[in-house]
């Protein structure tokens, strides 16, 4: 259990002011808490030396992982004002950001301009592999294409490919990590 309890003397006992897993929330609310002086006892859930029961709808219902938040009695008030606060924030936005053109992996790699696709970088007759293969290209941004002129397919890349597209392909088949 981690306190923020001023040193001194105490009136009133502690009572659960909220508990919940959600980590931002918990840490907001002990940031604001103790940025108002109000004295915090902080408990991590889930992490108790005694086993849950074997009952899954407890009688007594409470989070079994995540965070409880207890303030003195004569706090609550003044607590509760600053919980409902931090409820009624707007979440923050939490999209990942847009890259822009040219950061992905291949950013540091030539351009291959208006090359045309002529070296085979994988030959065989399985198809579902042939995709795998063309989407594993793909999400690495290396143009390819299929030549089915013969039974087999045969997959295609411009010269400034050759190199990561043949380790992609070796990853792919051989399902080695990349080197």
């Amino acid at each position: 259990m981690s306190d923020a309890t001023p040193e001194g003397s105490f009136e009133g006992s502690f009572v659960t002011l909220w508990a919940g897993e959600d980590a931002v929330l918990h840490s907001d609310l002990l940031e604001t808490l103790e940025g108002a002086g109000i004295a915090f006892s902080d408990k991590s859930l889930g992490d108790d030396e005694v086993a849950p029961t074997a009952d899954p709808l407890p009688i007594d219902w409470k989070p079994r992982f995540g965070f409880e938040v207890a303030v003195l009695s004569t706090d609550l008030e003044p607590a509760q004002i600053i919980l409902e606060t931090l409820l009624d924030r707007e979440p923050a936005d939490e999209q990942i950001p847009a890259q822009p053109v040219g950061a992905g992996p291949l950013a540091g790699m030539p351009a291959v301009g208006d090359e045309p696709a002529t070296l085979t970088v994988w030959s065989g007759s399985d198809e579902k592999q042939a995709q795998f293969v063309m989407s594993a290209l793909a999400e690495n941004q290396i143009p390819a294409h299929y030549d089915t002129s013969t039974m087999q397919f045969i997959i295609l890349v411009a010269p400034g490919n050759e190199a990561r597209a043949r380790e992609i392909v070796r990853e792919v088949t051989e399902g080695a990590p990349p080197t």
